[in-house]
C-alpha cells in the first residue's frame, strides 16, 4: 500500500465513532428537505458522507449499554425535562444561518437556539446516563461532514444559505444511533416520543 493511501485509511479511521447517540430529529414532513440540502452539498465534496438529518442530543453512551435500559432512560429523563420546562414539541427549534465550524462532524452546521426545553433535556439525558467530562453542548444541525479548509467551509455554508432551508425545525421524537465506524454505517436502532 502507498503511503498516500496508508494516510487516507487511518485519516478516515479518524472520524469512525463507537456508541450509541441520541439524536432529536425534525419531523417526518420536514426531513426530505433537510435531506436533500445535505445529500446535495455531500455530493459537491466527494469524500463527504451524506448522513440523516439531526440535533445531537448526547454522544456517546458505551456500546455495553443494553439498548432497552437506554429507552427506559431517556424515556425518563424526556418525562423529566418535560415537567421542568415544558415540552420541546410545543414550539419549534429555531437554526440560525449556515456557518462554517471546525471539526470533521461539524464542517457546515446551522446552530439551533439552546431554548429551555432543549438544555433541560440536554441536561436530563447527561444526567441520567452518568456522563461526566463531555464538552460545553453546542446545538447544530449538521449540513456537511468533513475534512476542508475554511475557506471551502464558508463557501459550502454560503452555498447552503443561497439554497435556502427552514429555519423553524418541528421535534417531535428522539431516536437512538448505534454509531460504529463511519457516518454510512450508522444504523437507527430506536425511538422515542419527546
Amino acid at each position: 500500500m502507498s503511503s498516500g493511501a496508508a494516510s487516507s485509511t487511518a485519516l478516515k479511521a479518524d472520524h469512525n465513532l463507537s456508541g450509541y447517540a441520541l439524536w432529536i430529529v425534525p419531523s417526518e414532513s420536514q426531513t426530505p428537505s433537510y435531506q436533500s440540502l445535505i445529500s446535495h452539498l455531500a455530493s459537491l465534496e466527494p469524500s463527504s458522507p451524506s448522513f440523516n438529518p439531526h440535533i445531537t442530543l448526547l454522544h456517546p453512551i458505551p456500546l455495553s449499554t443494553p439498548l432497552d435500559e437506554i429507552h427506559s432512560t431517556l424515556r425518563q429523563a424526556i418525562d423529566r425535562a418535560s415537567t421542568k420546562s415544558g415540552s420541546m414539541t410545543d414550539k419549534p427549534l429555531t437554526l440560525g444561518k449556515a456557518q462554517s465550524g471546525e471539526k470533521y462532524y461539524q464542517s457546515v452546521l446551522a446552530p439551533v437556539e439552546p431554548t429551555p426545553s432543549l438544555l433541560a433535556l440536554r441536561e436530563e439525558v447527561q444526567s441520567a446516563f452518568r456522563l461526566t467530562g463531555l464538552k460545553e453542548y453546542f446545538p447544530h444541525l449538521s449540513l456537511l461532514y468533513g475534512d476542508l479548509t475554511k475557506e471551502r467551509r464558508d463557501e459550502l455554508a454560503l452555498i447552503a444559505n443561497e439554497k435556502g432551508f427552514e429555519k423553524e425545525v418541528e421535534v417531535k421524537e428522539v431516536v437512538i444511533v448505534r454509531s460504529v465506524g463511519s457516518a454510512e454505517e450508522w444504523k437507527t436502532v430506536g425511538r422515542e416520543k419527546l
